[in-house]
């Protein structure tokens, strides 16, 4: 299944919807969407994986990278809504640590309890 990005702005997050999959062959639409996303100022960036079917390693790289580059320049970077696919290769891989994990989407934007909270810091 071919990826889909949607960008939105909601409350003070820059929401990241992705739906489908993500390979090296679809992961330039997410680089392009996370590039836009940071060029508009210091982003609190929200990836809502709650379709997203099924991920490898050049979409986590791109994640990390977005997290990255999000705090380096004075914002944040959150998951939501993680599906089973994508939390058991992050589980296995141990990058769960890299993130701060909303239980859901209406959580995050509300700005309630984490279910995870980043306890690797990358930069």
């Amino acid at each position: 299944m071919p990826l889909t990005v949607r960008r939105e702005n909601r409350h003070q997050f820059t929401v990241i919807t992705l739906i489908g999959e993500i390979d090296r062959n679809e992961s330039s639409r997410l680089g392009a969407s996370i590039d836009e996303a940071l060029r508009e100022g210091p982003p609190r960036l929200l990836f809502d994986l709650s379709r997203l079917s099924f991920i490898d390693s050049a979409g986590l790289r791109l994640l990390v990278m977005a997290c990255s580059h999000a705090r380096r320049g004075g914002g944040s970077c959150a998951l939501c809504s993680l599906c089973p696919a994508p939390r058991k290769i992050m589980d296995l891989t141990g990058l769960k640590a890299a993130f701060d994990i909303y239980p859901d989407l209406g959580t995050a934007l509300d700005g309630g309890p984490l279910e995870s909270t980043a306890s690797l810091r990358v930069y």
